[in-house]
């Protein structure tokens, strides 16, 4: 496969090489070479091609032109659906977003794509890239196999369908301790707000954090973390996120539940002004703040999964704890079907691209 700039549209060669294929009628359509001369298109369609990177590139609207002497891939085509081209002096790299997708070497002139092997199995129509199910686990924090299909079949990801097998990385990150869990659940945003600290004494983050504080709304389970240096800093990251809240929905916090922690005696003075209620909790109990101490736990397990996974240096735990956060939103909730993120906001996340942290 020939990587051209001077091409008008892709062109395969190969018949077989097609995963769908549309007849076109003789003489219906045709192309012009650079010899001023034309030749017939005999069908179009799809094309998979699978890189030596492990990617799959999948070609639409692809011209099945036999009389060619090679298949072309057009430069601006890849450029339309986000397929970033650089030309190097013998070589091309293809990106997507900064991620790596190929790459080819010059030949007599030529530059020709890496490519392991054509396959003729369908794709997603949309696709330019489709990974396997190793690669989306791990681009969405190793989460549960059950929300990556999830996200398969609500069509946020596209991936092969292959056997899920065991992963490593999330048995040696999983937490074991068992919590309480709670049976009632707020009926809109911000009628209650769980909130908790944690602490990560042992390894400085990369900006000198030791802690984080996390926001999760009962509703929606939609999370905010923030990270900090000292315990009584959590004070004023309340403040920051009911701020920006209260604004973004043009609602009022109701209710907070948290745990008796010395950090958090400034709430009490806090809330009774504000007409806020406090929910404490037994001290130094967080399994009776269920939703906090779960949701800690799933964004420490997914930190530890991305870290692992990553061979990233410890104290990048912090850009590694706002990612699974990131992540964590876009994920649909078990007993919802919907995202945290729609539940919150009111509509789908739009369809972007995760990047594992290798």
């Amino acid at each position: 496969w020939v990587v051209d700039s001077g091409a008008t549209r892709h062109i395969c060669t190969n018949r077989n090489a097609f995963s769908s294929y549309t007849t076109v009628e003789d003489g219906e359509e045709q192309v012009y070479l650079g010899d001023s001369r034309t030749t017939l298109v005999l069908g179009k369609g799809k094309v998979l091609i699978k890189l030596t990177s492990g990617k799959t590139l999948a070609l639409n609207d692809v011209l099945h032109v036999p009389s060619i002497r090679v298949n072309l891939v057009y430069v601006a085509l890849l450029g339309k659906v986000g397929v970033k081209v650089s030309f190097e002096y013998d070589k091309i790299v293809m990106t997507k977003n900064n991620v790596f997708v190929g790459k080819g070497y010059c030949d007599q002139g030529l530059f020709v794509l890496n490519v392991s092997e054509i396959t003729s199995e369908s794709a997603s129509p949309s696709a330019y890239m489709i990974d396997s199910y190793g690669m989306w686990h791990a681009r969405l924090g190793h989460v549960n196999s059950a929300y990556v299909l999830k996200l398969k079949r609500l069509g946020m990801i596209n991936m092969h369908d292959e056997q899920i097998g065991k992963c490593e990385i999330c048995v040696e990150s999983k937490l074991i301790k068992k919590t309480c869990h709670s049976v009632f659940r707020e009926s809109e945003p911000l009628s209650l707000i769980h909130y908790d600290l944690a602490d990560l004494k042992q390894t400085m983050s990369r900006g000198g954090k030791n802690y984080f504080v996390t926001f999760i709304d009962d509703f929606s389970r939609y999370t905010k973390v923030y990270l900090i240096k000292h315990k009584d800093e959590a004070f004023d990251m309340f403040l920051s996120y009911k701020a920006e809240v209260e604004n973004q929905l043009n609602k009022r916090i109701k209710r907070i539940r948290s745990d008796r922690g010395g950090e958090y005696m400034l709430f009490d003075d806090y809330c009774e002004k504000e007409g806020i209620i406090h929910e404490v909790t037994p001290p130094y109990s967080p399994e009776s703040n269920g939703v906090a101490e779960r949701k800690n736990r799933t964004l420490k397990e997914m930190m530890n999964a991305l870290l692992n996974s990553s061979s990233a240096p410890d104290n990048l735990w912090g850009e590694a704890l706002l990612t699974a956060c990131f992540l964590q939103n876009r994920i649909p909730h078990r007993r919802t079907g919907k995202t945290p993120y729609e539940l919150w906001k009111g509509y789908v996340p739009n369809r972007l691209l995760y990047y594992s942290l290798n």
